[in-house]
């Protein structure tokens, strides 16, 4: 499979405006500035190579400029959405954006010379008028979507309509709007203004159960797996095309059906087709084009959509596909929306909060509370790679099975060559910031619990019932769901991002003969099926199937410790923009009005209220109706960039910004370095004086407890040895000792070339120390290669030498001390590392790490599933 990386231009609003936007740089500015920015393929990119009419990773076609929503800049940036702008001596002008890249405030740019052939592809021949345009846009730009594209091959679609039914009777919480007035303090005016309320009650709940999904046959799983280059068959895979989205799993409903009797089913257009004949069968909530093309063409709608596909020679797109169970870990680590919405709260905890009682040991495990025995599964893991037993050592560095195994860093691979390099001062330092960042990450949440995440999907008999014109019944109950990864029985299921703890769902896992019969093959998987009977997908943030994932826990402590609460619902979910004329001055004004992105602050308000300590139970229920307001809120939110509406904060929800728990200040650096510099100054003060309001609060809270508790974890129980041995053990080991290395005029060039790299990735990390760690698919990331690259061909025209050479010598430079950095000898020559190693290593068994059956003896045990390790057992200091 080609997973082909390409490069493209992002660059800030603020960089055109000083530049009046017409901007010249070169290519190793556009490097230094950290402008050139890596992507996988898209829909997007295979039309640009195909107007282009040759290939090339670099895309010079398309720009991206990031403007968050910037009231200084506004005026900007509309002369820049409606002029487009100059870069070096090309034009470009506004494209669109993809639903992520609004969410972080980008917009694509494409240059004229092949502007409108393009947005015409895109828009698939059919010129808009009038439309919602927040909802259309999001539609045209899906080509946007990073993806693996499936060559030669185009399945045989039938697209059915969507089935959708009434839930009555539902007890739900709900927002209502009621007229309000209060006296304005400063001008002593009356005013009138709009007040939400949470209400409870029974309501009639319209429900979609398979919104987003759909199933294909034997020939397209194999098909697509094949070209992924898995080793198994994928019985999950999300799909891009133009106008489509959604996710399909593999159901032999060939079978089904002529067991049925049923020989034909009926598209959403009236035509029938032959079931032997069909490849697919998705809905019209997956072809995000139907009304668009029905308008346009009626009945002919879909023949005219394949037409225009074949015309421009789309392919098919993979945006994700399911894992085998072989490759994920069967322990996850939570977070903290999802343990803050649960009762773990420690009456021992909160006993020593009333009552100050400076004396409680966190760590006497008769004080332990919930979450600090579900944290100790992560403390002990920890504590075994810092005592360096080499098997967990090697399974935190990345390892899974070294049978069929391609190391995911140059540093484990060296580690399983040799096992002398884990001693090795870049080795050693890799594993040190693994386990600091995961420390650090446990006092926020992140602890490991049993149960990993599922990708769902509707009730796939009750999806093939409504196909072929039947009532669906479906194969599961109300409350129930299937995965073949849990034993039967009662398990949580968690959908991010949640603020309320009604989101967390209590469900049942179920096995009968109809699984048994034809779902035997989600063995394996991490493909959940749900049924179509129930609210679970509302429930859970307004859940669809189009590719949601839901984390699947069934810890004991975890699932005892569901908190029942009405399930609070948005009954006016369909509320969208209205149409507007399709111009290219209510697009610059779509664009000015969607270029941020408020769903963490939301949860951040959440998280600041459910970690709030009370025993007054009037503020409880205050408390607990602003956390379901909140999920109304986020799911407003999560939706803006295709429906164009939100709803805003009042000052009373906004207040709780400026005071977080204070286990959230580890997520934020800045605001908890204010949070000490204003406690030191409150020390300071004498007595009487007024001291500075702090910027987050303690509390008895679990999440607090748990940071509590990883804090002193950490003081008492890590020693953080960061001594190396001699270095010269090392460098027999890694350097070619056939070369000669002497030349102290190239050492030192080589050493200047280290020095400026470790200062050019210091910087990196400095200006990128709030941006999200996780960078998912189909999100623009720097790329250090590029740097990297570039750091190589200018050290290559300096010294003008073979590079194997030149490998050496920068290994010898980096390792002449402990003070010098090994960055630029593991990030540029770490092949040659690699091979020395190898030669030098002659024939010394390496490691093997095998995974066995659950209870095998002398197994070890790693986040749910058992190994033996085959390898020297002696413990190496860490």
């Amino acid at each position: 499979m080609n997973h082909t990386q390409y490069t493209l231009i992002k660059i800030p609003l603020r960089e055109l405006i000083r530049n009046e936007f017409d901007l010249q740089l070169t290519e190793a500015e556009e490097i230094n500035r950290e402008y050139l920015v890596a992507q996988g393929d898209s829909l997007l990119f295979d039309q640009i190579e195909r107007l282009r009419g040759f290939r090339s990773e670099r895309i010079r076609e398309v720009i991206l400029v990031t403007a968050r929503k910037n009231p200084n800049q506004e005026t900007a940036l509309r002369t820049v959405l409606r002029q487009g702008f100059t870069y070096n001596g090309v034009h470009f002008s506004r494209f669109g954006k993809s639903a992520s890249q609004g969410k972080d405030g980008i917009t694509a740019f494409v240059c004229d010379s092949i502007f409108d052939e393009l947005y015409r592809i895109t828009q698939m021949d059919i010129p808009v008028d009038h439309c919602v345009i927040a909802k259309y846009e999001a539609q045209r730009c899906l080509a946007f979507s990073a993806c693996s594209l499936i060559h030669d091959y185009m399945p045989n679609i039938v697209i059915i309509g969507e089935y959708e039914k009434t839930l009555p009777g539902q007890l739900i919480k709900y927002v209502t709007e009621r007229e309000k007035e209060l006296v304005d303090e400063e001008t002593g005016k009356t005013v009138v203004y709009q007040a939400r309320e949470v209400q409870e009650g029974l309501a009639d709940i319209r429900l979609s159960p398979f919104d987003g999904c759909g199933c294909h046959e034997r020939e397209f799983m194999e098909q697509v797996s094949a070209q992924l280059g898995l080793d198994y068959n994928a019985v999950g895979v999300q799909v891009r095309m133009p106008f489509m989205k959604g996710y399909s799993v593999y159901v032999p409903f060939r079978d089904i059906l002529k067991e049925w009797g049923v020989e034909t089913i009926t598209d959403v257009y009236g035509r029938a087709h032959p079931v032997d004949s069909i490849d697919c069968i998705w809905n019209i909530s997956m072809f995000k084009g139907h009304k668009l093309f029905q308008s346009a063409y009626g009945d002919r709608a879909w023949d005219e959509y394949r037409n225009t596909v074949e015309k421009y020679r789309f392919k098919l797109g993979i945006s994700k596909y399911s894992h085998h169970i072989r490759n994920l870990n069967k322990y996850t680590r939570m977070n903290f929306q999802y343990l803050q919405c649960l009762d773990l709260w420690n009456p021992k905890y909160i006993r020593r909060y009333e009552e100050r009682d400076f004396k409680y040991d966190i760590l006497d495990e008769r004080n332990d509370g919930k979450i600090v025995g579900i944290a100790k599964y992560t403390t002990a893991l920890l504590e075994k790679i810092l005592k360096g037993d080499r098997f967990y050592t090697y399974k935190f560095m990345g390892i899974t099975d070294t049978g069929n195994y391609e190391p995911e860093s140059r540093y484990l691979e060296a580690a399983l060559i040799h096992d002398g390099m884990l001693k090795d001062p870049a080795v050693k330092q890799f594993i040190y910031r693994k386990l600091k960042k995961m420390i650090d990450e446990a006092k926020v949440g992140k602890i490991y619990c049993s149960g990993f995440y599922h990708t769902g999907v509707g009730d796939m008999i009750g999806y093939l019932q409504y196909a072929a014109g039947m009532e669906p019944v479906g194969c599961l109950g109300e409350r129930e769901l299937y995965s073949a990864n849990f034993e039967c029985g009662d398990i949580l299921s968690f959908r991010s991002p949640l603020v309320d703890p009604s989101e967390v769902n209590r469900i049942r896992i179920v096995r009968n003969d109809l699984l048994r019969k034809w779902f035997g093959h989600f063995k394996d998987q991490d493909v959940v099926m749900f049924n179509l009977h129930d609210i679970s997908a509302p429930q859970q943030g307004g859940a669809d199937f189009d590719g949601d994932i839901f984390f699947l826990c069934d810890d004991p402590v975890i699932v005892a410790s569901k908190i029942e609460k009405p399930v609070i619902l948005d009954i006016e979910d369909k509320q969208t923009a209205q149409s507007r004329a399709y111009t290219a001055e209510n697009l610059v004004e779509y664009e000015v009005m969607t270029r941020d992105n408020r769903i963490g602050e939301i949860t951040n308000v959440a998280t600041s209220i459910e970690n709030r300590y009370t025993t007054d139970e009037d503020l409880k229920k205050r408390y607990s109706d602003y956390c379901s307001l909140l999920r109304i809120f986020q799911g407003k939110e999560i939706d803006f960039l295709k429906t164009g509406f939100r709803w805003h904060m009042n000052r009373g929800l906004q207040k709780h910004l400026k005071q977080l728990p204070y286990f959230l200040l580890y997520n934020y650096p800045q605001k908890r370095a204010l949070y000490e510099k204003l406690q030191e100054k409150n020390k300071g003060l004498s007595e009487g004086e007024e001291r500075m309001k702090l910027n987050a609060y303690h509390s008895p809270s679990p999440m607090n407890e748990l940071c509590d508790y990883i804090c002193a974890w950490e003081k008492k129980r890590i020693l953080w040895d960061r001594c190396v041995d001699d270095l010269a053990e090392t460098r027999s080991l890694i350097l070619d000792s056939g070369l000669d290395l002497t030349d102290r005029a190239v050492l030192r060039v080589c050493r200047n070339y280290i020095n400026d790299y470790a200062a050019a990735i210091k910087l990196h990390f400095s200006q990128n120390s709030g941006a999200a760690s996780h960078s998912g698919p189909g999100q623009r990331k720097f790329s250090f290669e590029l740097i990297v690259n570039d750091f190589k061909r200018r050290l290559r025209e300096t010294l003008k030498m073979d590079e194997a050479l030149i490998a050496n010598y920068v290994i010898a430079a980096s390792y002449r001390s402990l003070s010098v950095s090994k960055a630029f000898a593991w990030s540029a020559y770490g092949d040659y590392i690699i091979a020395n190693l190898k030669q030098n290593a002659g024939s010394r068994p390496q490691a093997a790490i095998r995974e066995v059956p659950t209870g095998t003896e002398s197994a070890y045990e790693y986040l749910g599933k058992y190994f033996v390790f085959e390898g020297d057992d002696s413990d190496l200091p860490m």
